[in-house]
């Protein structure tokens, strides 16, 4: 018999692909993301896509069909979260708002063991208050002044992340030795000015100087936060939930 045909000779040359077929079956092989995890990542895609179609298109373009369009998403699949555009409108609110308290946070704890406190609060709110995102809020607020069935729903998740986000950097200031209804005041006229700083950057027709309005405030914070510890009280104390907003 030739050489070429001998048992052990084929039987040598099969041996390398039955040791790859073992290879291969010892290989662990890619694990499929579970059902909650897919459901995560579908809803996380589609309060991306409504954010985004907010900040270019504002609430008048907006629509579920297209959310899903740009989520990549079937309609189908959008409606079995977010079975109406209300309730789609909602969720994105309370996504973005999520977020803002996720990154004060965050900002918050290097302010802890920062000399500046005072700027760590003001970088955390010139982001929030300037990140296209807001004009997604704001336009989600707008209509809600004249949808009273939308207000119900957004009004009390913007209460909520205001009081979080007022508690973050009133428990940082007041750690840092303010006084902490000082701090609560000071938080709430920066939160004022910025406002109207976004505001007035879109219908007035000249530019303004955001950063040189800001390191103005900055400079005048330390004064703010000391004074006014022996001032008149206020004819009608505001009630908390008056100056909670966006």
């Amino acid at each position: 018999m030739p050489a070429h045909l001998r048992p052990e000779v084929c039987h040598a040359n099969f041996a390398p692909l039955r040791q790859g077929r073992q290879i291969m079956a010892r290989a662990p092989r890619k694990s499929r993301r579970t059902h909650a995890e897919r459901r995560s990542a579908t809803q996380a895609a589609i309060l991306s896509a409504s954010i985004k179609l907010l900040i270019e298109e504002g609430y008048a373009g907006f629509s579920a069909s297209r959310v899903a369009a740009r989520a990549g998403v079937s309609r189908g699949a959008q409606e079995h979260y977010f079975p109406k555009k209300i309730d789609l409108i909602g969720a994105t609110m309370r996504y973005a708002m999520d977020e803002a308290v996720r990154h004060a946070q965050s900002l918050a704890r290097t302010a802890a063991r920062s000399p500046d406190p005072i700027e760590k609060f003001l970088a955390d709110s010139e982001h929030f208050f300037f990140a296209p995102l807001y004009r997604a809020l704001i336009e989600i607020m707008i209509a809600a002044h004249s949808d009273r069935a939308l207000a119900r729903i957004v009004n009390p998740i913007v209460q909520d992340a205001r009081r979080s986000l007022n508690g973050i950097w009133a428990d940082t200031l007041d750690a840092a030795g303010y006084p902490r209804d000082k701090a609560r005041q000071f938080i709430e006229l920066t939160h004022y000015m910025l406002r109207g700083l976004f505001l007035v950057s879109y219908w007035l027709p000249y530019q303004i100087d955001r950063s040189a309005t800001i390191d103005a405030w900055r400079r005048l914070a330390p004064a703010i936060l000391e004074l006014g510890r022996h001032a008149l009280p206020r004819r009608r104390p505001a009630r908390p939930d008056d100056r909670l907003m966006v």
